[in-house]
C-alpha cells in the first residue's frame, strides 16, 4: 500500500527457515507453503468462489498470533513470496477472504496527489480499499487500506498511475484459511 491514505500498511518481513509444514492443498486447507531456499518461501492458494473480492495474507511468529497483515491481494493473485525473511525463525501464515461492493469515487486531481470522496453506504464494513486498474489491465489491485466509516482520502500516484482507473470497495472480512507453519534456516 502506498500514498497518504495508508492506514494499515503491509508489514515488511525480515525472516528465515530450517523446517516446514504446510497446508494440504484441498478445499478445507487452501493455503500451502514451501521453503525454496533456507531463507525464501513461496505461498500459494486456490479460491475460485465468485463472491470473493480478494484475500488478506497475514503472518505471525506464534500460531496463536497476534497476526499482522502482509498484503491485501486481488482475487486473481494466488501466489506470494514474502521478502527478506529472517533466518532461524518460525512463521505462521494464514489467508482471509474479503467481500464487498465497489463505488466509483469523485476524483479531484491536485498537482502532487489525487483526492477521492464517496458516500459510506455500508453499515458493517471492516474498512475500505482504494483499488487501482492500470491502463491496459483488466484487474484492480488494492493500493490503500482505509478505516471503517471513511468517506475521503488523498492518494499520491506513482508515475503512470495518474491516468489509471480507481474505485473504492467497502470490504467485510470472511473466514480464515488453514495456518501454514514454516521455519527458516541458515
Amino acid at each position: 500500500m502506498r500514498g497518504k491514505a495508508r492506514i494499515a500498511a503491509p508489514a515488511a518481513l525480515i525472516l528465515a527457515l530450517s523446517a516446514c509444514t504446510a497446508g494440504t492443498g484441498d478445499t478445507e486447507q487452501p493455503l500451502r507453503g514451501v521453503l525454496t531456499t533456507p531463507t525464501d518461501l513461496d505461498l500459494d492458494w486456490q479460491d475460485t468462489r465468485p463472491s470473493v473480492a480478494g484475500h488478506v495474507l497475514e503472518f505471525a511468529t506464534e500460531e496463536a498470533g497476534p497476526y499482522t497483515v502482509l498484503r491485501y491481494l486481488a482475487p486473481q493473485v494466488t501466489r506470494y513470496r514474502p521478502p527478506d525473511l529472517m533466518p532461524h525463525t518460525t512463521f505462521h501464515y494464514r489467508l482471509r477472504s474479503y467481500r464487498g461492493p465497489t463505488v466509483r469515487p469523485v476524483r479531484v486531481d491536485r498537482p502532487d496527489s489525487i483526492r477521492f470522496t464517496w458516500s459510506d453506504n455500508s453499515a458493517d464494513e471492516d474498512g475500505f480499499l482504494l483499488e487501482l486498474r492500470k491502463k491496459n489491465s483488466d484487474r484492480y489491485d488494492p493500493v490503500a487500506v482505509l478505516a471503517p466509516n471513511t468517506e475521503a482520502t488523498e492518494f499520491v500516484p506513482l508515475p503512470g498511475e495518474r491516468h489509471a482507473a480507481y474505485r473504492v470497495r467497502a470490504f467485510v472480512l470472511g473466514e480464515q484459511s488453514n495456518v501454514v507453519r514454516l521455519t527458516t534456516g541458515e
